[in-house]
């Protein structure tokens, strides 16, 4: 097979494993594992094709597939004479289902001792953090500054771009606002700029409410960025003490 097409797969297919595909294909799996069998399933046309050729087929698991040498024993001795046969688009299909079934059985096994990615660690322990800030809350005389509050607004309905102008306005006017650092971090994190993010995370003191947020979300910034010795560090000072993520933490170094 071309190296380059086995890689392809490898990179496309999000881990997924024999039991997760046989819930999709059972229809039993829960929406997220549906939602990931779908991504790969557009990431990747062989492993779409061979999903779809099992439920044409009516499977609802992964057959179990035989080695080639006892189904070679099975085999009859071709007779004398024997003519080509010509197979029908229908056998030719379901002969090309077998193979990217056998593929995948063989991926599937292949990715069991692989460690994995840093995108796919960071797919599996990322999660978008909620605005906590009440818009309304009244602090100083004239409440929270302007343009921090437009900014959280716009951040809590998805609209990071916007909001980090804000958040850097906010700044600009209170450079030791620890809660736009962080949000504008957070910002900056689902716009995948990942230095701008870590900027702002790693200015958040260590006695402010989001201290341990932002130390979290600065690992998986650095892991993502492929600053894997720098993520492993304060992964290991971040699980010495229990509070936000600690479980998630925990498992992430298992990872390493």
């Amino acid at each position: 097979m071309n190296k380059n097409i086995l890689n392809d797969l490898l990179n496309t297919q999000g881990h997924i494993n024999e039991d997760e595909l046989n819930a999709y294909l059972s229809d039993s799996a829960p929406s997220t594992v549906r939602h990931k069998v779908e991504n790969a399933m557009l990431d990747n046309d062989l492993f779409s094709d061979a999903v779809e050729g099992y439920q044409e087929m009516g499977l609802s698991a992964i057959p179990t597939l035989e080695s080639f040498s006892e189904f070679k024993k099975k085999l009859p001795a071709p007779a004398e004479g024997a003519k080509v046969i010509q197979l029908t688009p229908v056998q030719k299909f379901m002969r090309l289902v077998a193979v990217a079934g056998m593929l995948i059985v063989g991926l599937f096994a292949y990715n069991a001792f692989q460690s994995p990615s840093p995108d796919s660690l960071f797919a599996d322990f990322y999660t978008h953090y909620e605005n906590d800030i009440s818009l309304t809350r009244r602090g100083a005389p004239d409440g929270l500054n302007k343009d921090f509050k437009e900014a959280l607004g716009r951040y809590a309905v998805g609209e990071f771009a916007q909001s980090i102008s804000g958040f850097e306005k906010a700044l600009s006017a209170e450079p030791t606002n620890d809660a736009a650092h962080f949000y504008a971090g957070l910002a900056y994190l689902e716009m995948n700029k990942f230095d701008d993010a870590l900027t702002h995370l790693n200015s958040v003191s260590s006695n402010n409410n989001y201290a341990r947020q932002a130390n979290w979300y600065a690992i998986l910034a650095n892991l993502k960025s492929g600053k894997l010795d720098v993520a492993k560090q304060m992964l290991n000072d971040f699980v010495k003490t229990p509070g936000f993520k600690s479980d998630e933490a925990k498992d992430l170094m298992k990872q390493f």
